[in-house]
């Protein structure tokens, strides 16, 4: 087994310097016309285009001097899982991991139920603490860090309001505030970043018509609040993307560096692009052919362990 230096941390939106991927070579064939849908991909993908073009993100974000560590050289005991879990490419759902440790997601019963035990024997490998872990009945697929202060949790269908209920204080060891956002019972909003991402420290984006209802979590208040009016007044600014922009993935990308992204290129409109580049914003395209078969983006493939 590789040993690793015990860095860790992504919620200080710094320069990305660690990530983990998992290229599914072992489990993609599996995908067939009659298990699509139950897998949670949107096709039959072509599994050699998948694989390359998995390959070619790789590359670019070593390119771009990020270190690219792979879960298979990190793994024994739980091995014989990886041809098992065509989803586990998706890392970014799994975990998030904070300065503190990681926050261990209970993947939902189904094709995504085991992955946390894999990612998990890849955090303890590389000397990564675990801070928290759910418990068999709960269900909790990620959480997003806006900051060293703030957690968001979206209530999605992905996750049970129970269970974050019960994490609330938990998350309030390291985060001042928890930002609790009900949104639709779809699968476009699955996961946290479907719904808002952030840019910088004082830009980020998201799609409104899925944030339904917000409330403002600490260890002393809960309370309803506007996001775009509270997060404006902690001089975050806000960019709202269309239906089909959000379909697209368009607040699902990789933040490289503070105003630095990579992202479907197909994601985001002219309009859009034209925005964040007044605001001094540059986005690294890359093309997705095959990868739109599993339905996810960039940084669904993508768990960042370290910035700095």
């Amino acid at each position: 087994m590789t040993k690793i230096k015990s860095e860790f941390g992504s919620e200080k939106l710094a320069r990305l310097k660690k990530v983990l991927l998992h290229n599914p070579a072992e489990s993609l064939s599996s995908i067939t016309l009659s298990n699509y849908k139950y897998h949670l991909f949107n096709n039959v993908p072509q599994v050699d285009q998948y694989l390359k073009e998995h390959e070619q993100y790789t590359q670019l974000l070593k390119a771009h001097d990020v270190e690219v560590l792979e879960v298979k050289n990190f793994v024994r005991h739980t091995k014989d899982l990886l041809p098992k879990l065509p989803n586990l490419a998706y890392l970014n759902d799994v975990a998030v991991v904070t300065s503190k440790g990681a926050i261990l997601s209970k993947m939902c019963l189904g094709t995504r139920a085991g992955e946390e035990r894999v990612v998990k024997e890849v955090l303890i490998a590389l000397n990564i603490p675990i801070f928290h872990e759910f418990e068999d009945n709960e269900e909790f697929e990620g959480c997003l860090a806006l900051s060293p202060l703030i957690l968001i949790i979206v209530d999605t269908e992905r996750l049970k309001a129970s269970t974050i209920e019960g994490f609330l204080a938990k998350a309030l060891e390291i985060f001042e505030e928890v930002i609790y956002i009900k949104a639709p019972q779809e699968r476009r909003f699955m996961h946290a970043d479907m719904i808002l991402n952030r840019v910088s420290e004082d830009l980020a984006i998201f799609f409104p018509p899925a944030i339904l209802q917000t409330y403002l979590i600490t260890k002393h208040k809960r309370v309803e609040i506007d996001i775009q009016k509270y997060l404006g007044k902690k001089n975050i600014e806000l960019i709202g993307i269309t239906d089909v922009e959000q379909q697209n993935w368009g607040c699902s990308f990789v933040t490289l560096e503070p105003k630095v992204i990579i992202h479907y290129d197909i994601a985001l409109s002219n309009q859009t692009k034209k925005s964040l580049h007044e605001r001094g914003v540059q986005i690294i395209e890359f093309h997705p052919q095959a990868l739109l078969a599993g339905g996810g983006s960039l940084r669904c493939l993508t768990l960042r362990l370290w910035r700095a």
